[in-house]
């Protein structure tokens, strides 16, 4: 576990009890095909990984922030099969709708309702934006659903006041701008994170573990762990005591394969 970390305090809105969350984005499952014996026709290493590292980093919920999976065209039997792997972790599991598997018209969210029931995920797909509260209230992540990834979609724009209490995470799927207005898909920039008033912004689109703090709010893309057989990252939040400090964790993948 590395010992690079960002630390906040906040004043208002916070429980006094202790939250340790898992941040992951852009698995994209449905991108790497197994390769014979040690995998499955489509790989799912990197969601059973993932369920390993919240095992191990004793996380209380596992937050995915986008892209869990590659593409529309997966069956449902390959999107239970991932959704249950997560769900193994035993902890409540959040996920985002990236720009992979965006919340349109041909969204295997609609037609894969079965499977996420059947899992017990939270599954964030309100367009105007949706809340879950977990942990007795201690947490709640809020997140505006994608159904198109284009310029007019901000993943950050119209977040609500925080709760009175509990740890507040909001989510989004999309492009850092730090510059201003930007033709880019999807896009945000500082001033949009600084005004959530959230206790730590967990990002999912870009691949890199990237830093784009603002105003005083963690903000952070914690890296994939895309490619199943390759090592990647993910961020470990623990909100106590009025901080927010980020450890940046490896995921990897089970040396048996799926």
């Amino acid at each position: 576990m590395s010992a690079d970390a960002n630390r906040g305090s906040r004043v208002f809105g916070m429980s006094t009890r202790e939250v340790r969350v898992l941040h992951t984005s852009d698995v994209h499952v449905g991108y790497v095909e197994g390769d014979g014996a040690d995998h499955r026709d489509v790989c799912v290493c990197a969601a059973d990984a993932l369920a390993d590292a919240a095992r191990v980093t004793k996380a209380d919920v596992l937050l995915v922030a986008g892209d869990l999976f590659d593409h529309a065209r997966l069956s449902n039997e390959v999107v239970g099969e991932t959704l249950c792997s997560l769900a193994a972790s035993r902890i409540p599991v959040v996920v985002v709708p990236g720009n992979h598997d965006v919340l349109d018209e041909t969204s295997l969210w609609h037609r894969c309702a079965d499977e996420i029931a059947t899992a017990g995920v939270h599954l964030l797909n309100e367009p105007q934006g949706g809340s879950v509260d977990l942990l007795d209230g201690a947490l709640t992540i809020w997140c505006r659903a994608m159904l198109e990834h284009e310029p007019n979609y901000r993943p950050l724009a119209d977040v609500p006041v925080r709760p009175d209490d509990g740890w507040w995470i909001v989510a989004g799927h999309g492009h850092y701008e730090p510059d201003g207005p930007t033709l880019r898909s999807s896009p945000f920039g500082p001033e949009d994170v600084a005004s959530t008033g959230a206790d730590y912004v967990a990002l999912g689109h870009w691949h890199v573990r990237t830093d784009v703090s603002a105003g005083g709010i963690p903000a952070w893309y914690p890296g994939s762990p895309m490619g199943s057989v390759s090592s990647g990252t993910a961020n470990l939040v623990t909100m106590a005591d009025g901080q927010v400090t980020i450890d940046h964790v490896p995921i990897s993948a089970r040396p048996q394969g799926c």
